[in-house]
Order: C-alpha cells, then sequence, then structure tokens
C-alpha cells in the first residue's frame, strides 16, 4: 500500500521530513571527506542525497546552517575516533602514543570538515562557537589524559602546557604538517609523539629548577 503526502498522519510526516533532513546533512558530510577540498555545491548536496534543489533550500536557508549542523553530526557518525583507548593508563611513552595515535585517528577522517569549518567562522559566529566547543573538548582530553604529570606543575604552568599540547595536535596543525610541509601521517605521528614528550618532560624541569611563570 501507498500513501501520498495528504494521506500521511501527522506523526508520519515529520519523520519523513527528519529522515530527508538527515540525509542531506549526511550528504554534505560525506562529499566534504571525500573531496578536494572545496566546499560542495547545493546542487552537488541534494543530488547526493537524492533530493531536489528545491528541498535542500526547504531545510537550509543557507550553506552556512548546513555547515553547523554538518559539523555536529560528523561529531556524532565518527565519536569513536575522538576516544582515547586505556585514558590516562600506561607509563608515559605508552600515553603520550595512545594519545597521539587517537588524534591521527580523528584528523585524518574529519579534518577535511573540520578545515571547511574554521574557515567560514570568520563569517560565521555559530561556525566560530563550534570550532571553540571543539577545541575545549580536545583540551579536556590533554587534562585527562596527562593529569599525573599535570598535577604536579603550578597552575600557570599547568595551564601552559594543556594548550601547547592542544595546539601542537590540532587541525590547523594537522594541516600544516600535512598539506604545507608535506608530511606523511606516519611523520606527523611520529613528530608529534616526540614534540609532546618533550613538552611534557621540559614542563616538569622547569617547575623543579624554578624557571620564570
Amino acid at each position: 500500500m501507498t500513501f501520498t503526502d495528504h494521506d500521511r498522519s501527522p506523526v508520519e510526516r515529520p519523520s519523513r521530513r527528519t529522515d530527508r533532513r538527515r540525509r542531506v546533512v549526511d550528504a554534505f558530510v560525506d562529499l566534504v571527506l571525500e573531496g578536494d577540498g572545496h566546499p560542495p555545491t547545493p546542487e552537488d548536496v541534494a543530488k547526493r542525497a537524492g533530493v531536489s534543489r528545491a528541498t535542500f533550500f526547504r531545510y537550509f536557508a543557507t550553506l552556512h546552517e548546513l555547515r553547523s549542523e554538518a559539523a555536529g553530526r560528523t561529531i556524532e557518525r565518527y565519536s569513536e575516533l575522538l576516544i582515547i583507548p586505556e585514558t590516562a593508563a600506561g607509563s608515559l611513552p605508552e600515553r603520550v602514543a595512545a594519545f597521539v595515535d587517537a588524534r591521527v585517528r580523528f584528523h585524518e577522517t574529519v579534518s577535511p570538515l573540520a578545515l571547511l569549518l574554521r574557515a567560514s567562522a570568520a563569517l560565521d559566529s555559530e561556525s566560530g562557537e563550534l570550532l571553540d566547543a571543539n577545541r575545549r573538548v580536545l583540551s579536556d582530553q590533554v587534562k585527562q589524559h596527562f593529569h599525573i604529570e599535570l598535577a604536579a606543575l603550578t597552575p600557570a604552568r599547568r595551564d601552559d602546557l594543556v594548550v601547547s599540547i592542544a595546539v601542537m595536535t590540532s587541525v590547523e596543525s594537522w594541516h600544516q604538517f600535512r598539506q604545507a610541509s608535506d608530511r606523511s601521517p606516519a611523520q606527523t605521528r611520529r613528530a608529534w609523539r616526540a614534540a609532546v614528550a618533550a613538552m611534557l618532560a621540559a614542563a616538569s624541569v622547569s617547575d623543579e629548577v624554578g624557571l620564570p611563570r
């Protein structure tokens, strides 16, 4: 049995709209992650989602609106990539390796969308807010994963170290290593492991010898 929109119950119609909207968002995410760095057009997204261009604009008045929703959907789809196995467990070299490996997996998968969101942040306050929220999540992971080392530092040096590690392993750093410097994922992983380990060691020594704060 088939139904026209007129025949559908009020419960079914919103469900269908939700499904179509989700398809549009997923299509945008897939195209960005598979693409060449250029944002897909509304026509590209509509074709991938299997909807008309008119339907696309029925759900999203602008691409900025779509980008914002796509950012949240990306985190939802790939949330497992943010998980660091055995958080805060093992020796320091093991924890550094686990932390960096998780960051590399995350950036390898979602960096195209993160970079697109960053590019639109100057024109779209909501995109900027999403970027800031994501950065806070990643900074909180640094605090949790290295809490043993951080606990031994002064508050000021602890904050400096958290920010330094977060920046070193950020999507901006990933782009710098991979694109601007033409480093492979393995080379980037190796450099990040060395840098994070060195920062942790240097912060501890700085506090012990009483360097300026």
